[in-house]
């Protein structure tokens, strides 16, 4: 794959890097924004689910050590700087860390609401840190950052992720990005087993794309990046494991069977609007490329649990895409 060249600040060539399904994972948001350094993009977007699944309590016992009870493995933490590199390797593999007292452990078990604003303040407090960072280390090239949340994302996010500064929330709007292309983003996914903060039935789901897409105006629409967190039904970036009725892979002579689970409503936006770029997540282990008609759409999948950043470097000239590459870090 042949990479563009920096000449002049004047230039047409524009680079955009896409990654999607952090999950919370700090080690691959510090691989991202080394990896927009390092390709010289002028634009990061993040296609959704930003944070991660799991909270993990640390409890403090009377003497002064911590107790960490992670997936049936309990773990006996006898200092403080101990308890910080534990809570750093959850932290990066997308682990958000409570530090508390037994009794508080309690009470959350015993208060679902209560457990719930706990857990979405330590959301909120990763993505200000991860913020921060874009400020510090991206912002001073020019580098612009923008983020929309996915299916599993709380939707009380929101309202705060619109006001932090120095990045830009892409939820049911469509911007323009410095290249003049414009880029609809749309976070909901259709139904799921798992009944995921945004799973919608696909009618609703369809709503909401045209909703989003007749922002763009209709002469630009054959330039324009649909950002949607669901892939198209049917593309080959949506395979997924088929599930029993326990939500257990159905494996046939040793081999677990794949079923496309993708969106009908997104398949039929991209064929009657073709865009010439379509960026989706979702499907973890659909990595890959594909054509719907004169769109190209891309899925760069997901290891988060693994520290590893999948993501996809596309070069633009002018408003055109000229190149791609999936890449890993």
């Amino acid at each position: 794959m042949r990479w563009f060249r920096r000449s002049s600040p004047s230039s047409t060539r524009f680079r955009l890097l896409y990654a999607t399904d952090l999950h919370g994972a700090d080690r691959v948001f510090r691989k991202l924004v080394n990896a927009a350094l390092t390709y010289e993009a002028d634009a990061v977007v993040i296609g959704g689910d930003l944070t991660g699944k799991v909270l993990v309590p640390l409890i403090h016992q009377p003497d002064g050590s911590w107790l960490l009870t992670f997936y049936g493995e309990t773990r006996h933490l006898t200092t403080d700087s101990e308890a910080d590199e534990v809570a750093a390797e959850l932290a990066d593999t997308g682990h958000y860390v409570l530090r508390c007292a037994a009794a508080l452990v309690v009470d959350l078990e015993a208060e679902p609401t209560r457990r719930d604003t706990v857990f979405l303040e330590l959301m909120r407090e990763r993505l200000v840190a991860w913020a921060a960072l874009v400020r510090e280390r991206l912002a001073p090239h020019g580098i612009r950052f923008y983020w929309n949340c996915g299916n599993d994302d709380p939707i009380e996010l929101d309202a705060y992720l619109r006001d932090l500064p120095g990045v830009d929330f892409l939820e049911g709007r469509a911007v323009q990005l410095e290249n003049g292309v414009w880029l609809a983003s749309v976070g909901a996914a259709n139904l799921t087993p798992w009944q995921c903060p945004r799973d919608v039935p696909e009618e609703e789901l369809a709503r909401r794309i045209d909703e989003v897409v007749a922002q763009i105006p209709s002469s630009d629409l054959p330039t324009a990046i649909f950002n949607f967190h669901c892939p198209p039904y049917g593309s080959g970036l949506d395979l997924a494991p088929r599930l029993d009725e326990t939500l257990k892979p159905v494996v046939i002579g040793g081999v677990v069977e794949t079923i496309p689970v993708g969106s009908t409503a997104v398949r039929s936006a991209i064929e009657r609007y073709q865009p010439q770029l379509g960026l989706h997540g979702h499907i973890h282990e659909s990595r890959g490329a594909q054509r719907l008609g004169r769109t190209l759409c891309l899925n760069p999948g997901s290891e988060y649990q693994d520290g590893i950043l999948r993501a996809a470097v596309i070069d633009f000239s002018g408003p055109l895409v000229r190149n791609y590459v999936l890449v890993s870090a």
